[in-house]
């Protein structure tokens, strides 16, 4: 038997149709085939039986471009997307090398403040040791001074100490709250009258409009109040020492405004003053302060269910 396979009847598969276009059989010895302008062609010979005849690998410029283009594209992809997890990578260890160094530097003015403000009151009660130790006679008047000194820089560190435990109490939620009926209008009169004895050239006013008592921890209120009152006394200039202190009550909640006429607060620094640790930089904050007190005040305001905010004219 003899067999004839007509080449022209075969069908080609095309495995590699990423890279070319077409692929037919044509005769090898024949009319020149011309590929188009844009085209290119490659050629291969058929072995045995079809050695007359070759494989004709056809692609035009723009099928080959667009193959480029699609197997570039998600290359180029993968690789932008490591860059910006890279980038992302770098970002974050910048960010957190800033943190922590911002940490750092809080902590260690930290420090720095806290010893300035244990070191002061002790000097004094060490100077006004020698002197008593040192003294053959005290008089009825130096006695009564040195004792009137001793108690208030005892006190002044007995409250920087509570201070400093009240707040880790307080963050941690370790501290047990003893809420109970406090009459605003006294709680605030009290603590106005020990303050006009604390600072004799402080004019403090209130205006206190409520319909009831207010169930509250009256110790850590009286902290909050007290810090306010302090930090209106400290930040404000000789001669406009002035506080008004107003509370009136909504139907929910109880409005307490302290409002002074201090050197006031840039609105920059108003996400950073309820901070620990933190400071604002001023003649009037160079020494004497751990950058507790707003946060402190932040800190119990929102344990005993309240908020806290800031607003300031320069």
């Amino acid at each position: 038997f003899n067999f004839q396979i007509d080449p022209m009847y075969l069908e080609v598969k095309n495995s590699y149709s990423n890279l070319y276009e077409k692929v037919e059989i044509v005769p090898l010895v024949g009319a020149p085939i011309t590929p188009e302008n844009d085209e290119i062609s490659t050629e291969m010979p058929l072995p045995g039986a079809l050695a007359d005849y070759k494989l004709l690998f056809r692609s035009s410029k723009s099928f080959l471009s667009k193959e480029i283009n699609r197997s570039f594209w998600p290359v180029l992809g993968g690789v932008s997307l490591i860059y910006i997890i890279l980038i992302a990578i770098l970002y974050l260890i910048y960010r957190n090398l800033e943190i922590n160094g911002r940490l750092f530097k809080l902590q260690y003015d930290f420090i720095n403040n806290l010893t300035h403000e244990f070191k002061t009151p002790v000097s004094v009660i060490k100077i006004a040791g020698n002197n008593i130790k040192s003294a053959q006679v005290l008089s009825d008047e130096e006695r009564k001074m040195y004792g009137n000194i001793l108690d208030q820089e005892a006190d002044r560190l007995n409250n920087l100490m509570n201070k400093l435990l009240s707040f880790s109490q307080i963050e941690n939620k370790t501290i047990k709250l003893n809420k109970e009926e406090v009459d605003l209008e006294e709680f605030t009169e009290n603590l106005v009258a020990s303050s006009r004895i604390k600072y004799a050239d402080f004019k403090i006013s209130t205006k206190i409009d409520v319909r009831t008592s207010m169930l509250a921890d009256p110790v850590l209120l009286s902290s909050v109040f007290q810090n306010m009152i302090d930090n209106a006394y400290k930040y404000s200039k000789a001669g406009h020492k002035i506080l008004d202190i107003a509370i009136q009550q909504n139907k929910k909640n109880f409005v307490i405004t302290f409002k002074d006429e201090g050197i006031g607060i840039e609105k920059a620094e108003f996400n950073n003053i309820f901070k620990k640790f933190y400071r604002i930089k001023s003649q009037y904050n160079q020494q004497g302060s751990i950058g507790l007190g707003l946060a402190f005040c932040k800190e119990i305001t929102e344990f005993i269910g309240g908020d806290i905010t800031v607003k300031s004219q320069l």
